[in-house]
Formats: structure tokens, C-alpha cells, sequence
């Protein structure tokens, strides 16, 4: 039997795999025609089987993490329809994610599930859970939506939209040249961060940088973990907002985050004046923009970097201002290739990852936001038009917070999961955000 040993990241992000924490990626994916079971597990077959990691499992060699092939595979042990009495209503949909995205993938298959939902309305739901050894989001978000087509009935593979200047973007950009130079030869990475005054500067950053202030959100986690999500807001008049100041769509929706986050943190009666909260952002380190653009492979290919949330600014309008400065002066910056060679290197230790990256990262930050670029039109499965796609991140570092960003077909949606020792109503989170996200709406300049 062939063993193909882990590539030292995706091996960090297994070692962070805990119990009560799973390293794993959540999705949710609505549509309001009922899918037939066959249907999705003969495209499954087709289109995500392809990827080899969809048919090995981790398998220890010489005691080191290593993919094998999974000689008892078989898809529908992976692939489940689950008949749900209830309509597939928003509450409905909630109580099906957290259930499932609390329930620990099996470690003697490939680790990755998909739940086909039927409710006794005409609608169906596809959760699917992934783990993040397997992929970062980015991949696992491109494997996933290459299981629908476009509505002329192309694969996503096949055809590809021209990208548009002002769309939604990844958080952070990164120089393409370091990208590929740092992706296609990981193990220069700590060379990389020995080299020239700037990297140098960023290792100290990320190693140095203060511990994040001690509140509810740094609470012990209890390892139950609950997930909420925004309604639809509309892309253009995001990027309109980002227009009229000067700003991008990630620096609109973070300043909302930001000002949610104040309000959830004054309503537990939490300092909010004296407060920066710190959040952890990955980074893809992929030289493209688009999840249409990705190619095949799987694997982790992403930094992180800090980036202070400015609670404490007391008006929309001094948040805004605060949040898109601390956003421009991150950009470009190489901190992201340092984390990269950070984990890198921790990826070639034991199990003890675990504690390191807690102390480096976890006690340094209250929070997880990351963002995807979704398909910019609207995608079909067998026919049947996706109304809907949202992902969760996992809690690493011991973090019980995590936020998610996905633009789809010209609208966002921003996830929440929360851990019940932080807070059992990650609803409330959501609904706040979306209190700010309207009222920017409404002050917004309509010439833009």
C-alpha cells in the first residue's frame, strides 16, 4: 500500500484537532427544489472523488501523519440522506448545522461527511463537513462548488467569469511571486523569515504581539459549539458604500462586524472603552483571486495575521476610520508568510503543535475572521438552483468565536459559530451586524 506522507501544515492543522474541538469546516448549501439522493451522490462521484484526499484516510507511518487509501471505501459512508419532519425554516436549518457540525468526523475513513437534508416541503439542504487537514477554505469551498454547474449546464471547471475590479475580494492581497515561491517550496519558509529586516520585524510581531484583554470571549471552551448566519445582503450596495469612502467591501463589512462586536461585548457589560479586540485572519497565499480560478490540488496554503478590532472607537463613523487604517497598513505586509513558516516548521514537531500554537496565536487574539470570494453567479446541482452557500470556520488556538464572510451570485452572507461557553445565542451577534449593515445602507451616498 502507497503512503504519502503530510505536508508539515496540513499536519499543524491535524495535531489541532481536539477533543471538543474539531479542526473542521462547515457548509451549508439551500435550495428550494428537492435534490434526489442519486442525483447528488452520482455528481459527488464524479466531480469531488477526483480529488485523491476525498479517498485516502491518515494513516501513521514511521510516526508520522502520511495519506493512504482507503481500501473500505465506500460513498455512502460519507454521502447520508436525513429525513427532517420540520420545514427546512432558517431555526430549522440552525439546529441541523450545530448537531451535525458537533459530531466528530470518523479518523478510520477520509474525514470528510455530507448530509443530504429533506424536509416535508419541495426545499433540500446539503451540510457537509470537512477537515481542515484535507484543505483550507479556500480549496475546500472551490471542491465543494465545483459540484453544481452554471445554468447553461457547464461545469464550474469548464468556463470561468471575468473577474470585475471592484468585486469582492479576499480580505488581504499578497505579492504573487512570494505566493508561489513560498507554496511551491514550503519548507523555505523559516529561510525566508531569516531574510531581510521586514521579516525579521513581522516574526518579532507575531511573537511578541500582547495577549488579547481577558473577556467572555476568552472563556474555557465547553466543546458545544452553535452557528447562526446573516440574511442576504446586496453586493452592490456594499461595494457602493466602499466607493463613496474610499474603501473595499471587506473594510465595509469588518467596520459593521466591529461595531456588532461593541455592542454584543457592552451588552456582557464588558469595558467596550478600553477594549481593542484582536482577530486572527488567514491569509491565502494562492497566487489568484478567485475560487474560479483554482486549480485542483488540495492542501493548506495560507498565513495569518492579527488585526485589532476598534471597539473602542465610540462612533460608526471613528470605527470605520480606524478599521479601514489598520486594514490598509496589513496589506502587503509579510506577516502572513512568516505565520506560514511558523507552521511549517511546528508541522515537522509532535502533537504538542497544539499548545504552541495556543500560546502564539490563541492567547493573542478572541477571534477567527475569515472570508471567501465566492462564485460571482448563480450555480445549479442537477438542476436545481443553490439559493444559498454559507461556510463555518473551525475554533483554533482554543478561540470560540469564528466569523465567515462568502459572497455568492451578487450577495453576501456572514456566519457566526460560537462555543456555549462564550455564548449560547450566536444569533444575537448576526442580528446586531445586521442592524449596523442596514444602517450604513441607509446613510449611504446613492451617486455611487
Amino acid at each position: 500500500m502507497t503512503l504519502e506522507r503530510m505536508s508539515p501544515v496540513d499536519t499543524a492543522w491535524l495535531h489541532m484537532d481536539q477533543p471538543g474541538n474539531p479542526a473542521d469546516i462547515v457548509t451549508l448549501l439551500t435550495l428550494d427544489e428537492r435534490l434526489p439522493y442519486a442525483a447528488l451522490k452520482s455528481t459527488i462521484e464524479r466531480r469531488l472523488l477526483k480529488y485523491e484526499r476525498f479517498r485516502q484516510r491518515v494513516a501513521d507511518f514511521d510516526g508520522h501523519p502520511s495519506w493512504e487509501d482507503d481500501d473500505a471505501f465506500h460513498i455512502e459512508r460519507h454521502v447520508t440522506l436525513q429525513v427532517v419532519d420540520s420545514p427546512l425554516t432558517a431555526e430549522s436549518l440552525r439546529t441541523l448545522v450545530a448537531d451535525l457540525g458537533n459530531q466528530p468526523l470518523p479518523m478510520d475513513r477520509p474525514l470528510w461527511a455530507i448530509h443530504l437534508i429533506h424536509g416535508p416541503d419541495a426545499g433540500s439542504a446539503i451540510i457537509s463537513r470537512l477537515h481542515h487537514c484535507i484543505a483550507d477554505g479556500f480549496a475546500l469551498a472551490h471542491a465543494m462548488i465545483n459540484l453544481a454547474d452554471r445554468a447553461d449546464g457547464t461545469p464550474m471547471s469548464e468556463t470561468m467569469t471575468p473577474a470585475d475590479p471592484d468585486e469582492h475580494e479576499p480580505l488581504l492581497n499578497v505579492l504573487v511571486h512570494e505566493a508561489n515561491q513560498i507554496v511551491r517550496h514550503p519548507g523555505h519558509a523559516i529561510d525566508l523569515a531569516k531574510q531581510g529586516a521586514a521579516l525579521a520585524l513581522s516574526l518579532g510581531h507575531l511573537l511578541f504581539v500582547p495577549f488579547d484583554p481577558h473577556t467572555f470571549l476568552k472563556n474555557k471552551l465547553s466543546g458545544r459549539r452553535r452557528m447562526a448566519w446573516s440574511s442576504s445582503l446586496d453586493l452592490d450596495a456594499i461595494k457602493a458604500i466602499g466607493r463613496s469612502r474610499g474603501a473595499t467591501v471587506n473594510d465595509v463589512l469588518l467596520s459593521a462586524m466591529t461595531s456588532a462586536l461593541r455592542r454584543f461585548l457592552a451588552e456582557a457589560r464588558e469595558p467596550v472603552d478600553e477594549l481593542t479586540i484582536r482577530a486572527i485572519i488567514p491569509v491565502n497565499l494562492r497566487p489568484i483571486r478567485w475560487i474560479e480560478e483554482m486549480d485542483d490540488s488540495m492542501g493548506n496554503r495560507f498565513g495569518l495575521v492579527f488585526l485589532d478590532l476598534p471597539v473602542n472607537e465610540s462612533t460608526t463613523e471613528s470605527r470605520f476610520r480606524a478599521l479601514k487604517k489598520r486594514m490598509d497598513a496589513l496589506k502587503g505586509t509579510p506577516e502572513a508568510f512568516v505565520s506560514f513558516g511558523i507552521l511549517n516548521a511546528l508541522g515537522h514537531t509532535s502533537a504538542t503543535i497544539e499548545h504552541i500554537v495556543n500560546e502564539v496565536f490563541g492567547r493573542k487574539a478572541s477571534l477567527v475572521v475569515t472570508n471567501v470570494p465566492g462564485p460571482r453567479e448563480p450555480l445549479y446541482i442537477d438542476g436545481k438552483r443553490l439559493r444559498d452557500v454559507m461556510f463555518w470556520v473551525p475554533h483554533p488556538a482554543r478561540l470560540g468565536l469564528g466569523l465567515s464572510i462568502l459572497s455568492y451570485a451578487g450577495k453576501v452572507i456572514v456566519g457566526v459559530r460560537l462555543d456555549e461557553a462564550v455564548s449560547k445565542n450566536p444569533g444575537r451577534l448576526v442580528e446586531l451586524f445586521e442592524q449596523e449593515a442596514a444602517e450604513m445602507l441607509e446613510k449611504a451616498d446613492p451617486s455611487y
